[in-house]
């Protein structure tokens, strides 16, 4: 009949901010206590939603009914456009607001979505840190932000018993290390090293052997504790809270400090194994022992790097009375006549663990000594020292859970 074509857009975008605007007004009215709840919600997760929570008709919706009704910030613009972990914050401090109709909550992967700050606060939302809680919470977690945040009483680990799942009670004697490695807590094995030393010992050659197509042993699921230089004793003690947990568990020590034995032997009851040094040897003392003298010369370099020449040289001679110089140790590797005594051998292992800015006794430090200087030279290592570092990658390298 005609190509006139009607244009209801304008009138019906015109009608549509219309409605908006006057159900806006009318709902302040008629919702101003949810609106507040709302508005008091947000403000106290530290979600931003401006100076006021908003009930507008939804623009995308194609028929105006009970449903169209959405939150606006205080621009109007639909709350549903805040990020994954926002919605979560605030939905689960609106379910706080009802605890009263709903006391049970369920959470899944409680921490996805928000940064570290904003899961310490959601877990208090939740009432984690209340003496009693507003509701009974029911969550699963992979972070170990969350575990570091509650207690072990508020804790269960849950472990697949052929076709059914069992939960077991974390004990309040795991609180400190659950403060202290709560990754631990979320891998299939666990290694605790006595200190920083063994931890980069074992980092350095897993780097190694990856480079050459090997399995990670992160990949195999193994989280490495540092111990912070503990006594034998209260490695073990830390170990079996992770063996009774169900962990497969493992203790990797100096020498030179035994354990008490019946500690020892509980643990190893446990199915929980040992690696270690032949008797007195400390990490650095059995590297040292052990290899050969290009293997030490490159150590010495290393350290030259790390801490200069002159800290170095003075370490050496402190260590040997005057007897020995950085100098005279070059000049004896570099020899095809000579090779280096077991004398100077000790003056080293002295020299590089003193109390005070000792060579190699950090987790990156140690970890690049094993990766670039150990493993390369591996070759010319004595055969028990090898032995019992592949005993300690296979434990880590083995499949397990």
């Amino acid at each position: 009949m005609s190509e006139e074509k009607p244009d209801a857009s304008l009138v019906l975008s015109q009608a549509a901010r219309e409605a908006r605007k006057s159900f806006g007004n009318d709902a302040e009215a008629q919702l101003g206590d949810a609106l507040a709840s709302v508005k008091k919600t947000a403000d106290e997760l530290g979600i931003p939603i401006g100076a006021k929570v908003q009930a507008l008709l939804d623009t995308h919706s194609v028929s105006i009914t009970g449903g169209s009704i959405a939150l606006h910030d205080e621009h109007g613009v639909p709350l549903r456009g805040l990020g994954l972990g926002s919605t979560r914050l605030l939905i689960a401090g609106l379910q706080r607001e009802v605890a009263a109709l709903s006391s049970i909550l369920l959470v899944d992967e409680v921490e996805n979505g928000l940064e570290p700050h904003r899961i310490i606060r959601l877990l208090g939302s939740l009432g984690a840190k209340e003496e009693t809680p507003p509701q009974q919470v029911f969550a699963t977690t992979h972070s170990p932000i969350v575990l570091r945040e509650l207690s072990a009483a508020q804790l269960r680990v849950l472990r697949r018993l052929g076709d059914k799942h069992e939960a077991q009670f974390v004990p309040a004697s795991a609180q400190g290390t659950l403060r202290r490695a709560p990754e631990a807590f979320l891998a299939p094995s666990v290694l605790i090293c006595e200190g920083a030393s063994e931890v980069g010992f074992v980092r350095g050659f897993d780097l190694y052997c990856t480079a050459l197509g090997q399995s990670s042993i992160f990949a195999r699921g193994v989280a490495l504790v540092d111990g912070g230089g503990s006594h034998p004793d209260q490695l073990y003690e830390r170990a079996m809270e992770f063996a009774k947990l169900g962990y497969r568990t493992a203790v990797f020590r100096d020498a030179d400090i035994l354990p008490t034995p019946q500690i020892e032997a509980a643990f190893h009851q446990t199915g929980g194994g040992t690696f270690t040094w032949d008797g007195g040897q400390c990490l650095e003392a059995a590297i040292i022992n052990n290899v050969g003298d290009a293997t030490l010369l490159a150590m010495l370099e290393y350290a030259v790097v790390e801490h200069g020449e002159e800290m170095i040289a003075a370490h050496i001679q402190s260590a040997s009375a005057n007897q020995e110089t950085i100098e005279n140790l070059r000049a004896v590797i570099h020899s095809p006549q000579h090779t280096i005594t077991p004398g100077q051998r000790a003056f080293l292992i002295t020299a590089c663990t003193g109390r005070k800015n000792p060579w190699f006794k950090s987790i990156s430090r140690m970890e690049h000594l094993a990766s670039n200087v150990l493993a390369l030279n591996f070759v010319d290592a004595s055969e028990g020292f090898r032995n019992r570092v592949n005993a300690l990658l296979m434990w880590a390298q083995a499949p397990h859970g």
